[in-house]
């Protein structure tokens, strides 16, 4: 219960270090000392604590100010102190709760009352913490959510709008086929959606239907290719809707455009800890796609695909969703692009 469970104590006097020492570190708190206020912040930034058990009385800089100092730290602010003072009159302890601190203990100090005061008070910073933690995974969930709920009819409006050709062009077999194909890609989308991870497996279907409807939308001007070196796709979970966009961008603004056979390649390896997926296409590149783009502002499905992204990695923890553009050439001229994503194997 209290080996991961660091406690600093500031006070001078060795009586006192010496019975904390004996009191908490038998319990299994890790104890460590420093004698003056001066220190505090510098051992604070090279050691995470728990708790602080902070006397009043200091040489130097007094017990009070230190306290108004870390709780005027928007790093340190959260850090539960419990004062320590042979002072017991109203007023000290007004001040002392007015300046933030989470309990205080009077001198001479008791075992029991410490040890209960230490546990009470780091119970319930962790519940506090936890608690902050849930209110922020849940307004992440909620933001990623309606990020996918604004990408959802985006990348519907561009299929209907392919229908809507057909039909204008009295191609009715084309119109048959492609509803049958769209149907059945809505109907994924909209089973995928619901859910925060979905197989590997499940995605690269998805995927493999966008690119057929997206080949058929556009006359076949491009082919592509889905190359997976992945021994069991079923077994690996990811979040929904990660590669479409890019592939998207790819066919609208880079092989769409061009004037040679479109190639478009999508290749999902593994390593130890992660998942990469590599989307190469031959088309005319970023800069001449921006040069001669009908619209200069950034597309919704981009912007919206980096702040999944994004907040992706805030609810992880670390930077393990990435994604790298590379911008091909051959003999001095743009060759296509290629966009590399990557992301844990690990997801639950």
């Amino acid at each position: 219960m209290y080996k991961d469970t660091s406690i600093l104590v500031v006070d001078d006097n060795r009586q006192v270090l010496e019975l904390v020492n004996h009191v908490l570190a038998q319990v299994g708190y890790h104890i460590s000392f420093i004698p003056k206020g001066q220190f505090l912040f510098r051992r604070l930034s090279s050691q995470k604590f728990d708790l602080v058990l902070l006397d009043i009385n200091l040489p130097g800089i007094s017990g009070f100010e230190l306290l108004k100092q870390i709780k005027s730290d928007p790093t340190y602010k959260t850090l539960p102190v419990i004062i320590i003072s042979a002072e017991e009159e109203d007023e000290t302890l007004a001040k002392c709760f007015d300046l933030g601190a989470s309990d205080y203990i009077k001198k001479p100090i008791h075992h029991e009352i410490l040890k209960a005061r230490v546990q009470s008070v780091i119970s319930a910073s962790r519940f506090h913490q936890n608690e902050i933690h849930q209110q922020k995974q849940e307004a992440l969930r909620a933001r990623m959510k309606m990020l996918s709920s604004q990408m959802n009819p985006h990348f519907i409006f561009n299929s209907l709008s392919s229908i809507q050709e057909f039909v204008l062009a009295n191609e009715t077999e084309k119109v048959l086929n492609y509803l049958s194909e769209f149907a059945g890609l809505m109907r994924q989308n909209l089973e995928n959606s619901m859910l925060p991870h979905i197989t590997l497996s499940k995605e690269l279907q998805f995927l493999d239907t966008y690119l057929k409807l997206e080949r058929t939308r556009f006359n076949n001007v491009f082919d592509y290719e889905v190359d997976v070196n992945i021994d069991t796709p079923e077994n690996i979970m990811i979040p929904p809707m990660l590669m479409q966009p890019y592939l998207e961008n790819a066919i609208i603004h880079g092989l769409r455009k061009s004037t040679r056979p479109g190639r478009l390649v999508l290749k999902v390896w593994e390593t130890e800890k992660s998942i990469y997926c590599s989307i190469k296409d031959n088309g005319i590149g970023r800069a001449l796609a921006s040069a001669i783009s009908e619209s200069h502002h950034h597309s919704i499905a981009m912007s919206n695909i980096e702040a999944r992204l994004e907040l992706l990695n805030m609810e992880f923890g670390v930077d393990v969703f990435s994604v790298a553009i590379e911008d091909l050439e051959e003999e001095n001229e743009p060759a296509g692009t290629q966009v590399t994503l990557c992301f844990p194997n690990d997801l639950h």
